[in-house]
């Protein structure tokens, strides 16, 4: 759990980071912001709120701009006005697409962040993108007017990333939000080309590469080796679904047995495994502790839904046995055949 209710902001300072390839300038900031103490409380949520401790990632040491910047940043004696120019200057640098929308840079130092009953300092490094018009009203001693004032809401975050102050050799913990649509050609410039983050390789990672891992290997692999139906891929994603929700740990023999099953099938997921961890952005392990967080987050992958035509939807939850599908010579056309004890409507 990620908490932030006895944090304090220590540092605040705003650049503006536009984006060259549309000939806007980069503007920082001399000083850092003086900012009324009744507000603190509204900006940490501010900065704070979109985090969820899931995926964490860590930075490329090697000559990363923005690590080495950190590292200043939480040195007391550090300079804060110089790292956080270096920081917006890096941003600046690989705002290479004429997509990419220009923004302020706000670079805070909070403390007292609760992760899981440890505190850290942290670094919060928020691009906020997409401003939104908000009716005023101004008022002279009885008079009043009404103007648009434009503002950022303090509910959504574009771009972000958390960076907690343990592990500093190891490149930190790192937490990111990234609004950008994951099929645009600008899509990885905040976490790939700005930060140069890499996946922390913890019971979240391994729990979510192997579900999809899994996934792949059933809706792909599955059907083309073997002879089997929708409703037999459909068993196998329900069967891999309750062993991620029940297990603690995984091994890959007990996921065998009671998942894959057939030996042959277990033969062609193993081949399957090995041929998929032969891509350098995924790293399957054939043990670990499931995270139960990534299992939530990820359990929407295994659906379990028959599509017939555009007439039916069949969804299937449970006993593979109680549905069979045939085929009938009169009508020239598929069916299922459904065993049940109970109906109900919804």
């Amino acid at each position: 759990m990620l908490t932030y209710n006895n944090a304090t902001l220590q540092e605040l300072i705003v650049h503006f980071v536009g984006n060259p390839v549309q000939e806007e300038p980069l503007t920082l900031s001399e000083t850092v912001l003086d900012i009324n103490p009744d507000l603190h409380e509204l900006i940490i949520k501010y900065l704070m709120h979109a985090f969820k401790p899931e995926a964490f990632y860590h930075f490329n040491t090697a000559g990363n701009v923005v690590y080495d910047a950190c590292k200043e940043l939480f040195d007391d004696k550090g300079d804060y006005v110089k790292a956080s120019t270096e920081i917006a200057a890096q941003l600046y640098d690989v705002t290479t697409h004429p997509r990419i929308l220009s923004g302020d840079l706000f670079i805070a130092r909070i403390g007292q962040v609760n992760l899981h009953n440890e505190f850290f300092d942290a670094l919060v490094i928020l691009k906020a993108e997409q401003e939104d018009n908000f009716l005023q009203v101004e008022w002279t001693d009885k008079h009043n007017d009404l103007i648009i004032a434009g503002g950022y809401r303090a509910d959504r975050v574009d771009k972000a990333c958390l960076v907690l102050s343990g592990q500093p050799s190891e490149g930190y913990r790192v937490l990111v939000v990234d609004k950008t649509n994951g099929n645009s050609a600008e899509a990885q410039y905040w976490t790939d080309a700005f930060l140069e983050l890499e996946a922390m390789e913890d019971s979240y990672h391994h729990t979510s590469q192997y579900m999809n891992m899994t996934r792949d290997f059933v809706k792909e692999k599955f059907p083309d080796e073997f002879e089997i139906s929708p409703a037999d891929q459909i068993a196998m994603l329900n069967r891999s679904s309750k062993f991620f929700k029940e297990k603690e740990k995984f091994e890959f023999n007990d996921f065998a047995k009671e998942v894959i099953q057939q030996p042959e099938v277990a033969s062609a997921f193993k081949r399957f495994t090995d041929s998929y961890n032969e891509d350098d952005e995924h790293s399957i392990t054939e043990a670990f502790d499931i995270s139960q967080a990534a299992v939530k987050k990820h359990s929407g992958m295994f659906k379990s839904v028959l599509k017939l035509d555009k007439n039916f939807h069949i969804y299937v939850h449970g006993n593979r046995q109680l549905i069979e599908r045939g085929y009938d010579e009169e009508k020239a056309m598929n069916y299922y055949k459904v065993f049940f004890a109970n109906e109900t409507t919804s």
